[in-house]
């Protein structure tokens, strides 16, 4: 009991920056992170429509599959997500450790693998975890109107619109690099004013409905639901 009762912390850590739950089933090929993107010739930023209709495409979304680096001053974070819905499924590894990750909207749990060990943890969560944001969440935060199309490129051999976008309390610069097709972004990149920088990367982006057994663990996986265990321990001094 001791021993699942110390995942608990880590399940919590990786719940919350997790989260995450975009392109056609072909995948974007990779590109260096410190390769610029090519500007295409004879491109004319914002000709194609509006900004506010290049995010109306995102939100037409219904699934997606990507995966994900999130580059800071502290380093680097690289997972796999899959998103429908109210339910997503993250795949990283923390410490060394492979975690596979289900949060379920309709039940509110969330649901922990640890394939290794062939086991997995079971938790209520209240609300889904947000802290990464997925592409969708990204676009959704954006107001069209203080958006500012600087050009179109081709990133990860797909046609992209960057824009320049007003920080938290202009103490930020923002930039993202959004597909044309879907109205996703595949690249972000903020700016402090202190010049310190936060990228976050989506690769191999897959737009479209997911298998029914995406959210499913494997056969046989032992699951202790950590809530039960919580209700049998004593509630104070006085606690049987």
């Amino acid at each position: 009991m001791k021993r699942v009762l110390a995942f608990f912390p880590v399940l919590i850590m990786l719940c919350l920056l997790l989260a995450g739950c975009g392109a056609g089933r072909q995948s974007a090929g990779d590109q260096a992170k410190d390769q610029p993107p090519v500007v295409e010739k004879g491109g004319q930023p914002g000709k194609e429509g509006s900004v506010a209709e290049l995010f109306a495409k995102g939100r037409q979304v219904s699934g997606m599959s990507y995966e994900y680096i999130l580059t800071t001053a502290s380093g680097e974070m690289k997972g796999k997500v899959w998103l429908q819905g109210n339910r997503i499924k993250t795949d990283a590894a923390v410490a060394g450790q492979r975690m596979i990750s289900f949060f379920d909207g309709e039940t509110n749990t969330i649901v922990t693998y640890y394939p290794d060990q062939n086991k997995a943890v079971k938790l209520s969560a209240d609300r889904q975890p947000k802290t990464v944001l997925t592409p969708g969440e990204y676009a959704g935060g954006v107001d069209p109107g203080k958006a500012k199309v600087l050009e179109t490129v081709v990133y990860d051999g797909v046609r992209c619109r960057v824009l320049a976008i007003p920080g938290a309390g202009d103490k930020e610069e923002v930039r993202m690099w959004v597909r044309e097709d879907y109205g996703l972004p595949v690249r972000v990149e903020v700016t402090s004013t202190a010049g310190g920088k936060t990228v976050m990367e989506y690769k191999n982006l897959q737009v479209g409905p997911l298998p029914p057994d995406t959210f499913k663990l494997p056969p046989g996986v032992e699951v202790t639901d950590i809530n039960k265990m919580m209700e049998r321990l004593p509630s104070g001094p006085g606690g049987q």
